[in-house]
C-alpha cells in the first residue's frame, strides 16, 4: 500500500510516475529524493530543504499552511463521525467532466502516452476493452475520439517534446551524433534518425532523438540535405558537433560530406565485415553453414520432428530448446545456431539413427567449435559497444584484445589458423584508420580506465599526448582567467594492479596489458615541468588506472576539479558512443509502429510518434 501523503510539502511536490523514490517540484521540474529506498523510510526533509534555498515565497507560504494544518488537526478529535457528503459533493462525483477539466485534460495526456509508449494504433480508444477499463477506473471522464489523439493530442505533444529538446541542446557547446535511415517497402514508409548524445556537468550521459520523414530516394546528397534541416529545426550550430556515427554505406558517407560534418563509422557494422571476411567467405564454413541450416528447417517445418527431438531431449537429459534459426545477414544469428546445434548434439545424433538427417562429420564438429570460440570475443565486443552507455574510447583497447586473441593459434588445425590469420588481415585493413583519427585516439587518452596504456607503438602515443596538449591549450586560452594551479606531477606512475573480478575471453589480456605498462612506463622526467598544460597531463597520465570495470563518468566527476582543461575535453570526447547501434534500436520497434493495425498512418505521424516514444521517458514525462 503506498504511504498516505499528508504533509503540505505535497503542495509543491508531485511523485515521479516512472520512480516513487522521487518527488518532481511542480515550480522548477527539478527531480529529488525522497530519502529512501522503501516506502517506509520516505521523508519530506530533501523536499522541504529544496523549497528553503530556491523558492523562497512557496517556503513561506508552506510554512504557513503547515502551522494552518498542525492547528487544525490540534483541534479535530482523536476519533471523528464521517460527515455526510454534501448534495453538491454527490452530484460532483456524477457530473461528467468537462472537456477543458484538468482531470479530463491529464486523462487525455496519459492516454496519448500510452498510445505512443506501448505502439498501440489510435483506435484502441474506440475498443470495447479499453473503454470498460476507463469506464472502471473513471466514469465521469469521457474518451476524446481517436481522430482527436491523431490530429490535436500528439501533434501538440510532439510540439512540447521539440521545444524541450531545443532547449536542452541550445546549452550544449559539444555533442556527438548518431543517424540511422529505416524503410518499410510494405507501408512505403522511410524515416531518418538523428540521436544527440552528450555529457552534463556533472557527468551524466545524456541522449534525445530527432527525426523526419524521408520522401526521396537515399542518396547521399539527399541524406546530407536531410540531416543539414534537421540540425537547423533544433537550432544546432555545425560547430557544436563534435562527430556522427554512422554506419558504412556509401550514401551515409557521403552524407556526412555533404553536411560538412565528421564522420566516423560504426564499430559494430565494421566489425561485420571482418567476420565476413574472415569467416563466412570460408568455403569449409559455407558448406557446414548449408547442411546446419538443413537440419535446422528439418525440425522447424515437421511438427512430429519436433515432438520427437524434444522426446528424446527428455530422455537423454539435454536442455529441452528448440534449435535456432539464423538470419544470413546477422552473423551473431548464425553464431547462435552453431551453439544451439553444438547443445543439441547427442540428440541430433540419436534422431539421426531413427530418421533421415543431414549429417556433420567429425571434422566439420570440431571446425564449428573452434569458429564458435573464435566468435565469441567479437560477440562480446558488438554487445559492449552497442550499449548506449559505451563510449569510442574502448574501440582501440577492443581492437588490440581482439589482435591478441586471433594472433594466438595454439593447436588448432591449419584451416583454423588460416581463418583466423584471414580475419586478422581484414580486421586491420577495415580499421586501419583509427590510430590516425584524433578523435577515437583522445577519447581513448582520456578514459581513465585504459589512458595510454593500449597504443601499440611509441609513435602513436607521442602523438596522442601532443594532440591532447593542443586540445588543452585552446581551452587554456579561452579560460585564461580561471586558470588553477597544479600540484606537481608525481615522480613514478601508479597503476592498480587489481583489475576487477572478469570471466570475459576479450577483456582478460587487458590484465597482461596494464601489468606489461605498469614496468614499462616511467613519467619521472615530467618532475620540472612547470608549465600547467604540461603538468596537468602528466599528472593525469602518472596517476592510477582505473579499473576497467569501473566507471570512467563518476571518475570524471570526482577528479574535475583536478583537471579542469582535461575534464572540459573528457565531456567533449567521451561523449561520442562506439557505434551508430543507439539509433538503429530506435527503428526496432517503427515496424510495430507501421504494422498492419496501423495501415494507413501517415509518416509524419510515424515521426511524432518514434520521437514520442524514445524521448517521453527521457524527460520523466515532464515536458
Amino acid at each position: 500500500m503506498s504511504k498516505q501523503l499528508t504533509s503540505c510539502v505535497w503542495n509543491y511536490f508531485t511523485v515521479n510516475p516512472v520512480d516513487n523514490r522521487k518527488a518532481i517540484c511542480n515550480l522548477c521540474k527539478s527531480t529529488l529524493s525522497r530519502g529512501g529506498q522503501e516506502t517506509k523510510s520516505f521523508t519530506t526533509t530533501n523536499l522541504v530543504q529544496h523549497l528553503r534555498s530556491k523558492h523562497a515565497v512557496a517556503f513561506t507560504n508552506f510554512q504557513k499552511e503547515s502551522k494552518e494544518k498542525k492547528d487544525t488537526d490540534a483541534t479535530q478529535p482523536t476519533a471523528t463521525i464521517p460527515r455526510p457528503a454534501t448534495i453538491e459533493a454527490l452530484l460532483d462525483r456524477k457530473q461528467p467532466f468537462q472537456f477543458n477539466d484538468q482531470r479530463a485534460l491529464d486523462w487525455n495526456k496519459t492516454i496519448a502516452e500510452f498510445i505512443a509508449l506501448d505502439v498501440q494504433p489510435f483506435s484502441v480508444v474506440d475498443n470495447l476493452g479499453f473503454r470498460r477499463i476507463m469506464a472502471k477506473a473513471e466514469p465521469r471522464y469521457k474518451i476524446p475520439s481517436s481522430k482527436y489523439f491523431a490530429t490535436t493530442l500528439i501533434p501538440e505533444i510532439h510540439t512540447s517534446i521539440k521545444n524541450k529538446v531545443r532547449g536542452m541542446v541550445s546549452s550544449q557547446t559539444s555533442m556527438s551524433f548518431t543517424s540511422d535511415a529505416w524503410s518499410d517497402p510494405s507501408v512505403g514508409v522511410a524515416l531518418l534518425s538523428l540521436t544527440a548524445h552528450w555529457i552534463t556537468v556533472d557527468f551524466q550521459r545524456k541522449a534525445i532523438l530527432a527525426a523526419s520523414p524521408l520522401e526521396e530516394s537515399h542518396t547521399g546528397d539527399y541524406l546530407g540535405g536531410m540531416l543539414i534541416q534537421i540540425l537547423g529545426e533544433y537550432n544546432i550550430e555545425k560547430s557544436a558537433v563534435h562527430v556522427l556515427l554512422r554506419d558504412s554505406g556509401a550514401n551515409m558517407i557521403k552524407a556526412a560530406r555533404v553536411a560538412d560534418i565528421d564522420s566516423i563509422g560504426c564499430f559494430a557494422h565494421t566489425l561485420q565485415l571482418v567476420i565476413n571476411d574472415g569467416i563466412m567467405s570460408q568455403r569449409a564454413v559455407k558448406d557446414i553453414l548449408a547442411i546446419s541450416r538443413s537440419i535446422v528447417g528439418k525440425f522447424r517445418h515437421s511438427i512430429l520432428a519436433q515432438q520427437r527431438l524434444s522426446d528424446l531431449q527428455e530422455s537423454l537429459g539435454a536442455p529441452n530448446k528448440k534449435l535456432v534459426q539464423d538470419v544470413q545477414t546477422r552473423w551473431n544469428a548464425t553464431l547462435a545456431m552453431l551453439r544451439s546445434l553444438v547443445e543439441q548434439k547427442q540428440v541430433l545424433g540419436a534422431y539421426g539413427t531413427e530418421h533421415e538427417l543431414p549429417n556433420l562429420n567429425a571434422n566439420q564438429w570440431t571446425l564449428i567449435s573452434n569458429i564458435i570460440d573464435t566468435l565469441a570475443p567479437f560477440e562480446e565486443a558488438t554487445k559492449e559497444v552497442s550499449d548506449s552507455q559505451t563510449s569510442i574510447s574502448v574501440v582501440l583497447p577492443m581492437l588490440s584484445m581482439l589482435r591478441r586473441l586471433l594472433d594466438r593459434q595454439h593447436t588448432m588445425s591449419e584451416g583454423i589458423q588460416t581463418m583466423r590469420k584471414d580475419m586478422l588481415t581484414s580486421l586491420n585493413k577495415h580499421f586501419a584508420y583509427t590510430k590516425d583519427n584524433r578523435k577515437i585516439v583522445l577519447a581513448t587518452l582520456l578514459d581513465p580506465r585504459f589512458k595510454n596504456l593500449v597504443f601499440e607503438d611509441a609513435e602513436l602515443a607521442a602523438n596522442a599526448k601532443e594532440w591532447l596538449k593542443e586540445e588543452c591549450i585552446i581551452i587554456v586560452s579561452k579560460e585564461r582567467s580561471k586558470e588553477r594551479v597544479v600540484e606537481p606531477p608525481s615522480k613514478k606512475p601508479r597503476v592498480e594492479m587489481d583489475q576487477g573480478p572478469s570471466t570475459s575471453r576479450l577483456w582478460d589480456l587487458f590484465s597482461d596489458v596494464v601489468n606489461e605498462t605498469a614496468q614499462q612506463t616511467d613519467f619521472s622526467t615530467l618532475s620540472n615541468v612547470d608549465d600547467t598544460v604540461d603538468a596537468m597531463i602528466g599528472l593525469y597520465l602518472s596517476s592510477a588506472v582505473l579499473s576497467r570495470t569501473e566507471n570512467p563518468y563518476v571518475w570524471w566527476n570526482d577528479n574535475k576539479s583536478r583537471f579542469p582543461y582535461l575534464a572540459t575535453l573528457a565531456r567533449t570526447y567521451l561523449s561520442a558512443p562506439a557505434s551508430s547501434v543507439p539509433s538503429e534500436q530506435i527503428f526496432s520497434g517503427a515496424g510495430q509502429i507501421f504494422s498492419d493495425r496501423r495501415g494507413s498512418l501517415k509518416a509524419k505521424t510515424g515521426e511524432m510518434l518514434v520521437i514520442l516514444k524514445y524521448n517521453v521517458p527521457q524527460f520523466s514525462f515532464n515536458y
